[in-house]
């Protein structure tokens, strides 16, 4: 049998005989040469922008550069200036009170202020005065008030054998007699007398002497 078969021949409807009808038309966006001008074209957009981005200069580098050149700083500078007023301090003065020192009368006995002697003997405190000061041949006695208690008294003597200071004396007329146990010191504007007992153990006559009247 023979090929193709005899009496046969291509079958209905085969190849035809004319020309070769042309397919689909191409996308001009498939040319390969258009795809590489796209990506170049892209590359260089994103290389532009990457170099934008490095030469832009930070905002210390901008200050620093216009020191250099001589310029101002970009960023405006704004001075104030605040002026206060001057504070009024108010001082407030409290008044003193001053306590007028009393008119202390002079002794008129030589060596003596208004505390008794001044190289001693001499009132204790700074504010008793001497009642009497009086001096003889041996011997100085003051008798000195306690304060301002009148009637208050205490009585200091000093003799070549030492001192001696007695409390609370008392007062006869112009006499005033401190004890020391049975001894007895009796002041008058005439004499210092010393009496144990009923005998006198002396009895010195007043050289100087000086009371304040009572």
């Amino acid at each position: 049998m023979s090929y193709p078969p005899s009496g046969g021949g291509y079958p209905q409807g085969g190849y035809p005989s004319g020309p070769v009808p042309p397919g689909p038309p191409r996308s001009p966006w498939s040319s390969p040469a258009v795809l590489v001008a796209i990506g170049a074209g892209v590359l260089l957009v994103v290389v532009g922008v990457l170099a934008a981005l490095l030469l832009i200069p930070t905002d210390d580098e901008s200050a620093d550069r216009d020191t250099a050149d001589g310029g101002q700083p970009s960023a405006s500078t704004f001075t104030s200036t605040v002026t206060r007023s001057a504070e009024t301090t108010t001082t407030t003065t409290t008044p003193t009170t001053t306590t007028p020192t009393p008119d202390r009368p002079t002794p008129t006995v030589a060596g003596a202020d208004w505390q008794g002697f001044t190289t001693g003997p001499r009132c204790n405190a700074a504010g008793d005065p001497a009642v009497v000061v009086g001096q003889t041949s041996r011997s100085r006695v003051v008798i000195c008030q306690v304060g301002t208690q009148t009637g208050r008294w205490y009585y200091k003597g000093a003799a070549p054998e030492g001192g001696i200071e007695l409390q609370f004396p008392t007062r006869t007329g112009d006499t005033f007699e401190a004890r020391n146990g049975a001894v007895r010191y009796l002041v008058s504007p005439t004499s210092l007398t010393i009496v144990e007992g009923g005998t006198v153990l002396t009895e010195e006559p007043m050289l100087a002497y000086w009371s304040l009247p009572g």
